[in-house]
């Protein structure tokens, strides 16, 4: 953080590093009280307070003031991530997809929140099936200043997380992610061949070159799979 920064950006590093640390394991200080300690206005330390909130970390229970938010899912620690085309080679399975969407739009506002980008992006929907079945939906926002040229990129049957890697040389040195179990609307379980209220896996996923949001995507699972797929357990054998 340089010394020209925005006073809310000080603010706001300054509580994001306290929860990360856990010298914030609760309440955060009021406005006021940041709005005296960093010698700023009331609105700057709203206006960082709303960045924190946006970003996931905390969050105002009215009356009672602004506090950590806790996490009912784990998010990292326990797990990595797995390739998708591992876990097919691993079931014996033919692996194929479908794009259902691809196009450049301006963000839906929660997108542009999670990439921290006001520009337009890269839309794809694909739809990836093991042996025919469908078995994952993704929903996948790109910056488009980083990743435009996805667009004429063949993505039948092929990863983009490596397209970006290989052939664009992004590195994506990060993954901030959430999973909650869901039942299907009508629109996706046609998707999947089900019927409404077949319980799937939503995994959000954000990936980061550094601390830059690359790519946000929406996978959805088929409930049965979804562990299998995206996490494995990172164990020494001094754990067992």
């Amino acid at each position: 953080m340089t010394k020209n920064c925005p006073k809310y950006e000080k603010i706001r590093d300054y509580i994001i590093q306290g929860i990360k640390s856990k010298n914030f394991t609760h309440a955060i200080p009021s406005e006021n009280q940041l709005a005296k300690t960093f010698s700023v206005s009331r609105m700057t330390a709203r206006k960082a307070l709303d960045k924190i909130v946006e970003q996931g970390f905390i969050e105002r229970i009215p009356g009672k003031g602004t506090f950590v938010k806790k996490k009912n899912y784990y998010t990292s620690g326990f797990f990595k991530i797995r390739p998708f085309r591992k876990w097919a080679e691993d079931l014996n399975v033919e692996i194929t997809s479908e794009i259902l969407e691809s196009q450049v739009i301006d963000p839906p506002e929660n997108i542009d929140k999670m990439l921290d980008h006001n520009g337009q992006v890269v839309l794809i929907r694909q739809l990836w099936f093991f042996d025919k079945k469908p078995v994952r939906y993704a929903i996948r926002y790109l910056r488009a200043d980083m990743c435009a040229g996805i667009l004429w990129e063949n993505l039948q049957g092929r990863s983009i997380h490596d397209i970006l890697i290989n052939k664009y040389h992004l590195p994506l040195t990060r993954v901030s992610q959430s999973m909650t179990a869901i039942a299907l609307e009508k629109e996706t379980a046609r998707l999947f061949q089900v019927d409404p209220g077949y319980p799937v896996f939503r995994i959000q996923r954000v990936q980061y070159s550094f601390e830059k949001p690359v790519t946000y995507v929406e996978y959805f699972m088929r409930g049965e799979m979804a562990f299998m797929d995206t996490f494995t357990p990172m164990l020494d054998n001094s754990d067992f």
